[in-house]
C-alpha cells in the first residue's frame, strides 16, 4: 500500500533505490574500467575547441594501434601468396592438414562464441533500452491522457455549477448564487491549475517519440554495423577451410586463395581493423562520458534546452533528486484546489440540492471523483519511482555498462580473429596448399617415370 500525503495525493519519495542489477560472469563490469582508463575526463560542453581536440586525441591512443597493426596485416594478406609459397620439393608424405583445419575451426568458433557473447550483452541492452523507451513514451502518454481528462471534468463541473442559480426561488437565489460562486471560484483555479499541467505535459509525448524513433533507427545501424565484420572472417575463414579439406591437388584451392587473397581476405582484414578501431574509439569516449554519467548528461541537455526550462528542471529531478517538479507541483496545487472545491460541495451542496430544483449533486460529485482518482494516477505515473528506472535501465545499466561490456568482448573477438587469426589461417592455408600441389606433381612424376621405366625394363622407382 502506497502511503497517501493529506492532500489526498500518493506520497513517493523523492529518489528510489533499486536493487542491484545480477550479471553474468562474460559481463564483468571492469572492462567498463579498462575502456574508462584508455580515455580521460569527458569535457564539459562548453570546452574549447583544444580540450575536445585533446580529449579525442587521447581516445584514439589504442584505436591508432590497432589501425597500424590492421594496415600492415593488410599488406601482409596481400603478399601471403608469396611470402607463404615454399618451393617444391620432393616428398615422400602427403602434407598434413591438421594445423590448417584446426586453425581454421578456431577461428570459426572465436567469431560464433563472439557473435553470441555480444548477442546476449550488448544486443539485449540495446533491446532492453528501446523497450525502456517505449514503457516511457507509453508513461507519458496516459499522464497526458490524464490532463486532457481532468480538464474535461473540470469544464463540466462548472457548467453544471453554472446552471444552478437560475433553477432556485427568487427569495433564495442571492444566498445560493453566493455559494456557487465560492465553488466555481474554486473549481475555476483547479482548471486553471490543470491547463497549466496540460501545456506542460502535451508536448512531451512527441519529443520522447523523437527520441524513440531515433534510438530504433541507431540501434538496426549499430547490429547491422557491429556484425557485419564478423560476419566476413567467417566468410573468409570457411573458404579457407574448404579449400584446404576439398583440394586433392591443391592446385585449385591454392589458386583460389591467390585469387581471393586481394578480393576477399584483404579487404576482411581491412574491414575488420577499422570496425574494431572505430567501436573501440565510440566505446572509450562513452565510457568517459558514463564515468558521471549524471553530471554529463545533465551539463548537455542545460546547454541545448537551457537551464531555465522546464525540460531541464524535469531532468535534474529526475536524475538526481535534486530540485523541484513542474509537473508533480501543478498536480499537487490542483488536488488542493479540487478538494477545497470537494470540502464546499459536500458543505452545500445537499442544502441547494433541497432548495432548488437542481438534481446535479451526484453529477458533481462524480465529477469531482473522477478529477481525484485522475489526480493520483498522473500522480503515480510521473512518480520517482515509476520514472527513474527507465533512465536508471536505459542509461546506467544498459548504455553505460551492458552495451559496453558487449561491444568490448566484440572488439576483442575481432582483434584476436580478424587481425590475429585470419592472417595466420590464410598464410598457413596457403602454405598446405602450395606443399599438397608439389607433393601431388611429384607423384605424378614417379608415376610417369614407374612407367616409362616398366616400358623400357628397368626397376620401378620407389615412392
Amino acid at each position: 500500500m502506497l502511503p497517501v500525503s493529506p492532500s489526498g495525493m500518493v506520497a513517493m519519495a523523492p529518489f528510489p533505490t533499486l536493487p542491484p542489477v545480477v550479471r553474468h560472469p562474460w559481463e564483468a563490469t571492469w572492462w567498463v574500467e579498462v575502456m574508462q582508463r584508455l580515455g580521460k575526463e569527458f569535457p564539459s560542453p562548453y570546452s574549447s575547441e583544444a580540450v575536445w581536440k585533446s580529449f579525442f586525441i587521447r581516445c584514439s591512443t589504442v584505436p591508432g594501434i590497432i589501425l597500424g597493426l590492421g594496415f600492415l596485416l593488410t599488406m601482409f594478406v596481400l603478399c601471403s601468396g608469396c611470402c607463404c609459397r615454399r618451393d617444391r620439393v620432393r616428398r615422400r608424405r602427403a602434407p598434413w592438414c591438421c594445423p590448417s583445419f584446426s586453425l581454421g575451426l578456431l577461428s570459426v568458433v572465436l567469431v560464433l562464441a563472439g557473435a553470441l557473447i555480444y548477442w546476449e550483452t550488448g544486443s539485449k541492452a540495446l533491446n532492453t533500452a528501446q523497450i525502456e523507451l517505449q514503457n516511457a513514451l507509453d508513461n507519458i502518454t496516459e499522464a497526458a491522457a490524464q490532463g486532457s481528462k481532468m480538464k474535461g471534468v473540470g469544464s463540466e463541473m462548472l457548467k453544471n455549477l453554472d446552471g444552478i442559480p437560475s433553477t432556485c426561488p427568487a427569495i433564495i437565489k442571492s444566498r445560493v448564487k453566493k455559494e456557487v460562486e465560492k465553488i466555481s471560484s474554486q473549481v475555476k483555479t483547479f482548471t486553471g491549475v490543470v491547463d497549466s499541467f496540460d501545456d506542460l505535459v502535451q508536448p512531451l509525448p512527441q519529443k520522447v517519440k523523437g527520441v524513440k524513433d531515433h534510438a530504433d533507427g541507431m540501434a538496426e545501424l549499430t547490429a547491422a554495423g557491429l556484425l557485419a565484420p564478423l560476419a566476413l572472417v567467417l566468410l573468409s575463414c570457411l573458404i579457407v577451410i574448404l579449400a584446404v579439406c576439398c583440394s586433392c591437388t591443391g592446385q585449385c584451392g591454392g589458386c583460389c586463395l591467390r585469387s581471393l587473397g586481394p578480393l576477399l581476405m584483404a579487404p576482411t582484414v581491412l574491414v575488420i581493423t577499422l570496425a574494431a578501431a572505430v567501436q573501440l574509439e565510440i566505446g572509450v569516449v562513452t565510457s568517459s562520458f558514463c564515468e558521471d554519467v549524471d553530471s554529463n548528461a545533465l551539463a548537455f541537455i542545460g546547454k541545448y534546452v537551457g537551464y531555465e526550462s522546464e525540460e531541464y528542471q524535469l531532468s535534474r529531478y529526475y536524475i538526481t533528486g535534486q530540485g523541484d517538479n513542474p509537473l508533480l507541483m501543478d498536480l499537487s496545487n490542483a488536488s488542493q484546489q479540487l478538494a477545497l472545491a470537494n470540502q464546499s460541495i459536500t458543505s452545500y451542496g445537499s442544502e441547494v440540492e433541497a432548495l432548488c430544483s437542481w438534481r446535479g449533486l451526484e453529477e458533481l460529485k462524480k465529477g469531482t471523483a473522477q478529477a481525484q482518482a485522475a489526480l493520483e494516477f498522473g500522480n503515480l505515473l510521473l512518480s520517482p519511482q515509476n520514472v527513474y528506472p527507465y533512465y536508471d535501465h536505459a542509461v546506467r545499466q544498459d548504455l553505460c555498462q551492458t552495451t559496453m561490456i558487449g561491444l568490448f568482448w566484440l572488439v576483442l573477438f575481432q582483434v584476436i580473429v580478424g587481425l590475429l587469426l585470419l592472417p595466420m589461417l590464410v598464410c598457413v592455408g596457403s602454405g598446405y596448399l602450395e606443399a599438397r600441389r608439389g607433393w601431388y606433381q611429384t607423384q605424378q612424376e614417379a608415376v610417369e617415370l614407374r612407367g616409362e621405366r616398366a616400358r623400357y625394363g628397368g626397376p620401378a622407382p620407389q615412392l
